[in-house]
């Protein structure tokens, strides 16, 4: 079953004019079409006039938008989010939660083993930091997506965050489906580790994998919320400076997201 980001264009490779239209959009070509018959006419039309009309109407796109991009790179990254002062993260959500919900009765008893804000620090800095001691507990930083008009994920291969702190695994996760009845939403997650100090990392739309396994693949072109989650589990020991070496411990330092061409 195709993604629904996928269009269906049916034409002839013969006509110039039904080829320029199908090529409208497109990143890349896999030419598959060949003669269904050994005449040459055929050969001449499928094989050889063929691949020519959809080579020139692929580079009269291309050229059509760089004269729009106005010299803009087509591989240029899509910024989602650039956190360079306080304003910056406004719309961002911490929200904390366990996987064992039911093991704890009281309020109290859970909120004291989970602490984590996102705050703008006087360095300078976006920092999403705290400690999760409860067991099977997580913290999270959320944002329902304001991409640029015209602009969607499935024209891109992955994400791309530069981050700092002490070394952490974090699950990164998208929600796609209908912001009007968010019970339909499905989630996908993805695993991205970091390292001590300051980094870039690099987390393709192909690593993402769904929370229900009865759910499709992931498509790029229906995600409308972002998430970062630290849990304690599978976390490796920091660098020694002070809470470092408890895994249940984290900062993650956020530069900017972006999407990868």
């Amino acid at each position: 079953m195709l993604p629904r980001s996928v269009d269906i264009a049916v034409g002839d490779v013969g006509d110039p004019l039904a080829v320029q239209s199908a090529v409208s959009g497109c990143s890349k070509i896999i030419y598959c079409a060949t003669a269904r018959s050994t005449i040459t006419g055929d050969l001449n039309r499928v094989d050889n006039q063929g691949v020519r009309n959809v080579s020139k109407a692929f580079q009269d796109y291309y050229n059509e938008m760089a004269q729009l991009r106005a010299g803009k790179s087509s591989k240029s990254k899509l910024l989602i989010a650039k956190f360079k002062s306080a304003k910056s993260l406004k719309g961002w959500e911490v929200n904390q939660g366990s996987y064992f919900p039911n093991a704890y009765a009281s309020g109290s008893s859970f909120d004291e083993g989970i602490d984590a804000s996102f705050e703008f620090s006087e360095g300078g800095q976006a920092v999403f930091a705290g400690f999760v001691f409860t067991r099977g507990g997580y913290v999270e930083i959320s944002k329902r997506l304001s991409l640029p008009l015209g602009s969607t994920l499935d024209r891109y291969d992955g994400l791309l965050l530069s981050v700092g702190g002490n070394g952490r695994s974090y699950v990164v996760i998208l929600e796609t489906g209908p912001l009007a009845d968010t019970s339909q939403s499905k989630k996908y997650f993805a695993r991205m580790t970091t390292k001590v100090g300051f980094c870039r990392v690099r987390v393709p739309f192909s690593a993402f994998r769904p929370v229900k396994p009865e759910d499709p693949p992931l498509d790029p072109f229906l995600v409308h919320t972002f998430t970062i989650r630290f849990e304690p589990k599978r976390q490796r020991p920091g660098d020694g400076t002070q809470g470092a070496t408890d895994p249940r411990n984290f900062e993650l330092i956020l530069e900017y997201i972006k999407a990868l061409p």
